[in-house]
């Protein structure tokens, strides 16, 4: 359960830091999907995490939005550090307060109706930081 939710956490946070090129997404319905692997344990190997959201218009002109829609539970007051986009990727950090204070770093890369991308995160786990390495895919699967 613990993962699950450090999926969830980073997941919210690529999909908010990714939908602020509004110009460069679509909205519509979107099929999110993340790997991780947790360092300090190799051999965990969770079944991917998967998401379905649909974005608005001003969803994806709004990535505080986007945040606040998908689930997110343990993190919240999630704020952006460096931001910086090179052609089609966007490289982001993140920190969220919360339960498990989640501190991430990333890069993804968008089109219109796809994205990849790598986020490593550190989470308070009782008492303890987690570091996770989470791959990230999603395509727009059609409208809302």
């Amino acid at each position: 359960m613990r993962k699950s939710i450090l999926l969830i956490g980073a997941t919210a946070a690529a999909i908010a830091a990714t939908a602020s090129r509004a110009a460069d997404i679509s909205p519509g319905l979107w099929e999110i999907s993340m790997e991780t692997r947790v360092a300090a344990t190799p051999g965990f190997a969770p079944e991917p995490f998967k998401l379905t959201q649909c974005f608005t218009a001003d969803d994806v002109r709004d990535p505080a939005r986007l945040l606040g829609q998908i689930a997110n539970p343990g993190a919240s007051g999630c704020t952006y550090g460096d931001r910086t986009y090179t052609g089609n990727s966007l490289t982001f950090t993140m920190q969220c307060g919360g339960t498990f204070a989640i501190n991430s770093r990333g890069t993804v890369a968008f089109g219109a109706s796809s994205m990849e991308g790598t986020i490593n995160a550190t989470a308070n786990v009782g008492g303890s930081a987690v570091e996770t390495q989470n791959k990230l895919s999603g395509r727009r699967i059609g409208g809302c």
